[in-house]
């Protein structure tokens, strides 16, 4: 009998394309071990159920016009407006296409405007839930909880928010990367600390347009012989502009959509971008980075990294300034020591097996 697994993420602008991609990486592997997974979206994240179909699962959408029966409106927090109808809608169109999919042994939530209320209602016998969380910010109703996430205290800040029989799954062992990481990872040479190619990579959708900021930083430090690398993704708004921006720059290379991202950065000698789930693909290669905080969530992770030597921390983006990202990278490009050290820590907090890890654990 097949056994089925629906999941329950969106993805937009806004919200960015990470939750989806990892959720892909995590229905590829139980697929590859026989498991159907089902994705249920709402129609806001539709320009993104393509990445779905184009990786072999199934996509269901979830109509965003509101019933009559709204009670709360959207989940109480922060994130509320990642929910365009109420939790108890949404609760109730996850479980008809549940029903409608046939029986499934897991479901696993990855949302931030969900919590222990959605995953109440969605609980049936026989039916085990994994949320999938970086926030630690609101109390959870599940078999497992995931966050692999470096954070200081992360030991403890799940335990007031889950139940008693909750097994955690905490930490970047657990990080959920596509296997072509582990397989670079594994004849990857090291890295001598010299930069004569830079990665520049701030996610799928980048909207306040971080990565042309780090552009202009690198052209600022007028390096001939420096080679940079430009990965934006399909949904990024300022695609023209920054277009533009590698023409107008000897050395700039743009990828837009790439599909080698783990070459990419196996290749690069220092990055420049964000937190969230490609933090954890750069520490797999061991890729120095420069990374600047795109959103409220990601501020513990890139503190706690930049605390190892991992990584170099400037701040969220509203207060980094081209100037200040410029001021970094001529440091770091006198610094090959520096650099090489920020790489052998980064290379020992991330070994690219954490989807199978996940698999073992929690797909049995």
């Amino acid at each position: 009998m097949e056994r089925r697994v629906v999941i329950r993420v969106d993805a937009s602008v806004e919200m960015g394309i990470g939750h989806l991609t990892r959720c892909i990486t995590l229905a590829n592997n139980l697929a590859g071990q026989g498991a159907r997974a089902v994705f249920v979206m709402r129609a806001k994240s539709a320009a993104f159920s393509g990445l779905v179909e184009a990786a072999g699962h199934q996509s269901i959408p979830l109509t965003d016009a509101e019933s009559g029966n709204r009670r709360h409106g959207p989940a109480d927090s922060s994130y509320a407006n990642w929910l365009p109808v109420s939790w108890q809608q949404d609760s109730e169109q996850t479980r008809e296409a549940i029903d409608s999919v046939g029986e499934a042994e897991w479901l696993v939530v990855d949302h931030y405007a969900l919590d222990a209320r959605w995953e109440r209602a969605l609980q049936r016998p026989g039916l085990c839930i994994l949320a999938i969380d970086d926030l630690a910010n609101r109390p959870h109703d599940c078999a497992f909880l995931l966050d692999q996430n470096l954070v200081l205290g992360m030991e403890m800040r799940y335990r007031p928010l889950v139940p008693a029989t909750c097994q955690l799954l905490l930490g970047p062992s657990y990080a959920l990367l596509r296997p072509e990481f582990s397989q670079l990872r594994r004849s990857l040479a090291a890295r001598s600390g010299a930069v004569n190619r830079i990665l520049i990579c701030f996610g799928g959708t980048d909207p306040s347009n971080e990565t042309g900021k780090a552009l202009g930083a690198v052209r600022y430090l007028s390096l001939a012989t420096l080679a940079v690398d430009v990965v934006i993704g399909r949904g990024n708004p300022n695609a023209d502009l920054v277009e533009q921006q590698c023409r107008e720059m000897n050395g700039a290379a743009l990828h837009h959509g790439a599909e080698n991202m783990a070459e990419l950065m196996a290749r690069a000698d220092l990055a420049i971008g964000a937190g969230g789930v490609m933090t954890w693909e750069r520490c797999c290669l061991g890729l120095p980075t420069v990374a600047i905080g795109i959103a409220e969530n990601q501020v513990g992770v890139l503190t706690a990294l930049a605390a190892t030597g991992a990584l170099v921390h400037l701040g969220a983006a509203a207060s980094v300034t081209e100037e200040g990202i410029a001021q970094a990278l001529h440091s770091l490009l006198c610094n090959a020591g520096q650099v090489r050290r920020m790489s052998e820590t980064a290379l020992a907090l991330v070994d690219g097996d954490g989807a199978e890890r996940v698999r073992r654990t929690v797909f049995r």
